[in-house]
């Protein structure tokens, strides 16, 4: 396996709950809000740590921050999780090339902008085998908004999994793969069965 590939993946993996949608549980909007503007904060301050950045050093220096939509709480949406327990898996091509086998998890269904959508729900073997259920769940989406205004390889969700069939999708949360940052991380690319046809306005943007 091609070791940026390898580090790319495990980032992914370990860096999951620092970035993940778990820490969101809000009982109202200004909550929500607030947490969502904390959870931003927390990931500008990391990328400009060397240790913890997926930025190139080129990029490094004149970061001041990620770029985002203004945060929405309307795509902030309950969605209804079918779970499949039957060990079913799915290779993920990578934009270096390489394939990676995830578990699917499930599909998740869900409305957004008075419209219907399910998408794939993925989990890798290694949550799965020591079940992790924070940060455990990934959702690589593309949309309307993808090759515009948000990178055109799509953008990522990753999620606690649920005691229940209930699935928040906040959309506010969506971030970019790292290699939008660093052309040498081999990232995971949305499968068509996840391209939505809606632009969700919500989430990070392109960065330059």
């Amino acid at each position: 396996m091609n070791k940026i590939f390898f580090i790319s993946l495990l980032s992914l993996i370990t860096q999951q709950t620092v970035y993940s949608q778990g820490f969101i549980y809000a009982n109202n909007q200004e909550e929500h809000h607030n947490k969502v503007i904390e959870w931003r904060k927390q990931k500008d301050d990391n990328y400009k740590l060397k240790d913890k950045t997926m930025l190139t050093e080129e990029l490094m220096k004149d970061f001041e921050g990620l770029k985002y939509y203004e945060i929405d709480y309307t795509f902030r949406v309950n969605g209804s999780l079918i779970r499949f327990n039957d060990g079913r898996t799915f290779s993920i091509n990578t934009t270096g090339g390489e394939i990676y086998e995830y578990l699917i998890y499930g599909k998740v269904s869900f409305k957004l902008k008075g419209k219907s959508f399910v998408l794939n729900v993925y989990r890798s073997k290694r949550t799965a085998e020591s079940g992790q259920k924070k940060g455990a769940l990934f959702i690589p989406f593309t949309d309307l908004t993808s090759g515009g205004l948000t990178y055109g390889g799509g953008r990522y969700l990753v999620l606690d999994v649920p005691d229940d069939e209930i699935l928040v999708l906040d959309f506010n949360m969506a971030y970019n793969p790292y290699c939008v940052y660093n052309p040498e991380h081999s990232c995971p690319i949305p499968p068509e069965e996840n391209d939505l046809n809606v632009m969700v306005d919500a989430g990070e943007l392109m960065y330059h």
